[in-house]
């Protein structure tokens, strides 16, 4: 069986110190021939291209699931019960829940709470609350998660100081 360059392939003859084709070095062949004669450069080709397709497929799986974790507005993100840490000038204080099928609670749990709906509209929060007998209008914010994911900060929509910051 003949040497073949390990770069692009080209047959060599006997003696060769460059491939005549590309230039690379023979030696860098005999070398690898010598420790794994049955490889070759067809089987070294493959090989890498596998992997480099695995490395590729891990990189983008993980990507995906960083992006649906950390990205994206689903409304999975905002369900279930927050802490108000801070609500800027108001005195709004306790805990938020934002319920699956869209009711919104607000308050201190185990008194009487208020009541309302969330929902989300064009990269915003929407909320909409009734308290006693008086409905406040729905009010659409912009809003922002961090602390992976455990702190949903939801600015005021007039540029006011009343931001609500809450933490899971």
């Amino acid at each position: 069986m003949g040497k073949h360059c390990i770069n692009c392939g080209t047959e060599l003859t006997e003696g060769d110190k460059f491939c005549l084709n590309c230039g690379t070095k023979t030696e860098i062949y005999d070398s690898i021939q010598q420790t794994n004669p049955l490889i070759t450069p067809k089987k070294l080709n493959t090989k890498f291209m596998a992997l480099l397709v695995a490395a590729i497929i891990i990189i983008i799986v993980f990507v995906i699931v960083i992006i649906f974790i950390l990205g994206g507005n689903s409304e999975n993100r905002f369900i279930g019960s927050w802490t108000i840490q801070s609500s800027g000038q108001t005195s709004f204080s306790g805990t938020m829940i934002f319920e699956g099928n869209g009711d919104l609670k607000a308050g201190y749990t185990g008194s009487q709470m208020t009541v309302g709906k969330w929902s989300l509209e064009n990269n915003r929060i929407c909320l909409e609350f009734t308290i006693l007998t008086s409905t406040i209008p729905k009010v659409c914010c912009t809003y922002v998660f961090s602390n992976a994911g455990n702190t949903l900060t939801i600015f005021d929509p007039t540029g006011g100081d009343n931001t609500l910051i809450l933490a899971r």
